[in-house]
């Protein structure tokens, strides 16, 4: 391998001789130095250069550089892999030779730039010329040397400071502008620190709206109004610094721009060519805020509040999640970090909490608040029940109740119907139980159960339940005879009294005859009726109280003969008796004027034959009077009129000189005698039919009072309703 390198070492030897024997050209040797010895003083002597390794450095690394020199030099930047362009007198002034932006021909004085390495390429080794030659290759153009040049270099790797939003040179054409940085937003409040340092040119700075620079960049004939001109950095010849606060911006995205035209009054002319290096910097507001969705004037004692940094200024990021610090307490002390926070204080009173922030740039600020905290939440509570709760008379309600309160309890009533039953003044418990007979001191209805908690702040809560109290008891029948004997056609009253403390009306409905043809309803609590039938009847009486509820009270109703009956039975009979008795009598008279008649007839022959006699003198007025009398006794007397009727009879035959008949008078006698038998006979009372049945007695299996009932004959077992209680009941023999 040696022989090659020296082959090669050979051929390069060679190639120099042989040019330098044909032309002026060949090899420029700088004096060599690095970043690492700077800074560094030389005298760089006429025809001479110096070339500074600056190091392998990545894509976006910043180098910033520092000079002086007392006479004009050329100021080059090359890459590793074309300086040797440069150093072999070959043609160097092109952009893909070398690294326009920092170089500077015929430099003189002092001037300081900074150079970003271009992102174009990976880790590149680069190198800075500091010629004080005529180069072949220059064209005549920048320094051509002639004299010694003092100089003073110094230069290195920026490391970025934090909010560094852009440090690099810019070179512009006459008419031209570039962007520094934009579109970026920052906090009013915020400075936004532009540092310019010109190598050439006299370069105006605007900072303008997004708005602005739309009209601005597409053409030069714009409205200057429409910058911010309290950002302006005009005729920038030198090295300026000028802190703007943003303020006014709302929000509003910005632009950085060097600008090389003819621009506003105080500016430059825009005729040359400027380079100029322009630092932005922010520093941010730090201005922590506390907010809440809940009003901190008035927290609730218990509840959960969210305390927030997020309206704290922060669109530069100043501030990192962990850079938020909470006291809650007010001890001084961190609680918490981070932009949000909860807590919940459990007394009233107020407190004060603080938030701390601390920026990535090591700046902090803190800020205060008081809350109030005061207890605005009454009691909760809740009841066992849902709906309407219905209960009896005599029953009982169980409700109970659980409660809660954000700071304490203090007492509980409750109530029924606006009226306190029940009452705890030192609550210990966060339940309750109500236990309340039904009794008969309340009304049957609907009533309002009412539980009232208080809290330690006074206030209350109220829950309310429905309840209905109902009826659940049939009516009570008082004591009454289940079985009465009446007579045919009287009036009979028929009554019961029933009780029934839970209704205020009771409705009676009596049915009388229930199942027959004859069937028949009354209401009212006492029935006025006339059975016109006799025998047993059956009469039922309903008793239905408010809530439905019935009660049943039975009687047997024996109806018998009365007196008035028979008495009526007689009379009819003396009348039918009367109207025989005339009968016969009329038949008989008839009878005896036809024997009268035959007789005459027989003496009246007899007379013809002996001698004649004088006709027969008709009956006397009192035999008339007496035979035509329709004077009308008792049909209880003995018909009298008829006996004389048989003695005139008697009179007349005595008188005619006749022979009575015996066999017609002995029939009539007995006749007479017969019917008057008849007339005076007195029918004999019907003794009543005792009612034949078994008496039964029992206690009831419900109130367990003693009753009795008479089971009609042939039965042997019934349902009847107990007269004390309605209860129904099951009787019998067997």
């Amino acid at each position: 391998m040696r022989w090659v390198s020296a082959l090669v070492i050979a051929s390069l030897l060679t190639t120099v001789v042989s040019v330098e024997a044909i032309s002026t050209r060949g090899v420029i040797s700088c004096t060599n130095s690095s970043l690492d010895s700077l800074p560094e003083n030389w005298t760089i002597m006429d025809q001479e250069c110096i070339r500074v390794d600056l190091g392998t450095h990545s894509p976006g690394t910043n180098l910033a550089f520092e000079i002086y020199a007392d006479q004009e030099i050329d100021i080059l930047l090359f890459p590793s892999n074309t300086v040797s362009v440069y150093q072999n007198e070959q043609s160097y002034r092109l952009d893909s030779v070398w690294m326009a932006d920092s170089v500077f021909e015929s430099f003189s004085g002092t001037g300081e730039w900074h150079w970003q390495t271009p992102e174009d390429r990976g880790e590149t080794r680069w190198y800075l010329v500091i010629d004080n030659l005529a180069h072949p290759q220059d064209s005549g153009e920048g320094d051509q040397g002639g004299l010694s040049v003092e100089i003073e270099l110094d230069a290195g790797v920026i490391l970025p400071e934090q909010f560094t939003l852009a440090d690099s040179i810019h070179r512009v054409e006459p008419g031209g502008y570039s962007l520094v940085h934009g579109p970026f937003t920052v906090d009013e409040g915020t400075f936004v620190e532009i540092h310019a340092r010109t190598m050439a040119g006299e370069p105006d700075i605007f900072v303008m709206s997004e708005t602005a620079f739309l009209y601005y960049s597409p053409s030069s004939n714009w409205s200057s109004s429409l910058r911010i001109t309290s950002a302006d950095m005009l005729l920038v010849s030198n090295e300026r610094y000028l802190p703007w606060e943003a303020s006014d911006i709302e929000g509003q995205n910005l632009y950085i721009v060097v600008d090389n035209r003819q621009g506003p009054g105080g500016g430059g002319a825009g005729t040359s060519s400027v380079a100029v290096t322009v630092t932005v910097t922010l520093t941010p507001i730090l201005d922590p805020h506390i907010s809440s969705q809940t009003n901190l004037d008035s927290v609730d004692v218990g509840a959960l509040v969210n305390l927030s940094a997020e309206s704290t200024p922060n669109k530069s990021d100043q501030i990192p999640e962990s850079g938020f610090s909470w006291d809650i307490d007010g001890d001084g002390v961190s609680d918490w970090t981070g932009s949000d926070v909860e807590h919940l204080w459990e007394e009233p009173g107020n407190y004060t909490v603080r938030l701390s922030a601390t920026s990535v740039d090591s700046r902090s600020a803190s800020v205060s608040r008081t809350v109030t905290v005061v207890d605005k939440s009454p009691p909760s509570v809740s009841l066992g029940v849902t709906g309407m709760l219905t209960k009896g008379f005599g029953e009982q309600i169980s409700i109970s109740a659980s409660f809660t309160d954000n700071w304490g309890l203090e007492s509980l009533d409750w109530m029924i119907d606006g009226q306190i039953i029940l009452s705890n003044y030192s609550l210990t418990d966060q339940h309750s139980t109500l236990i309340l007979p039904v009794s008969e001191e309340y009304s049957p209805g609907q009533h309002v159960i009412s539980l009232v908690v208080r809290d330690r702040s006074g206030m209350a809560t109220q829950q309310d339940a429905i309840v209905n109290f109902i009826d659940v008891t049939a009516p009570e029948i008082s004591q009454y005879e289940a079985q009465i004997e009446v007579n045919y056609g009287d009036q009979t009253i028929l009554q019961i009294f029933a009780q029934d403390n839970q209704s205020g009306n009771l409705d009676y409905t009596w049915t009388i005859g229930q199942g027959t043809d004859n069937e028949i309803q009354f209401n009212g609590p006492l029935v006025v009726y006339e059975f016109n039938t006799e025998g047993p009847t059956n009469v039922i009486c309903r008793i239905e109280n408010d809530a439905g509820l019935t009660s049943y009270a039975e009687i047997l109703v024996i109806v018998k003969q009365s007196e008035s009956s028979n008495g009526l039975t007689l009379q009819v009979i003396a009348a039918i008796a009367v109207t025989l008795l005339i009968s016969v009598s009329v038949a008989a008279f008839f009878l005896y004027n036809s024997a009268v008649r035959r007789r005459m007839s027989e003496f009246s022959g007899a007379d013809e034959q002996e001698k004649p006699e004088a006709p027969p003198l008709p009956p006397s007025p009192q035999m008339q009077k007496k035979m035509w009398s329709r004077e009308e006794k008792s049909p209880f007397q003995a018909p009298q009129d008829f006996m004389r009727g048989n003695q005139s009879e008697t009179e007349a035959y005595d008188l005619l000189d006749i022979t009575q008949p015996q066999q017609e008078s002995g029939t009539h006698a007995e006749l007479g005698e017969s019917l008057l038998g008849d007339l005076q006979s007195t029918p004999e009372k019907a003794e009543p039919e005792t009612p034949k049945g078994t008496t039964i007695r029992c206690n009831c299996s419900k109130c367990s009072k003693p009753f009795e009932i008479t089971l009609p004959e042939g039965l042997e077992s019934a349902y009847t309703n107990c007269p004390h209680c309605g209860s129904e009941e099951m009787v019998g023999t067997v």
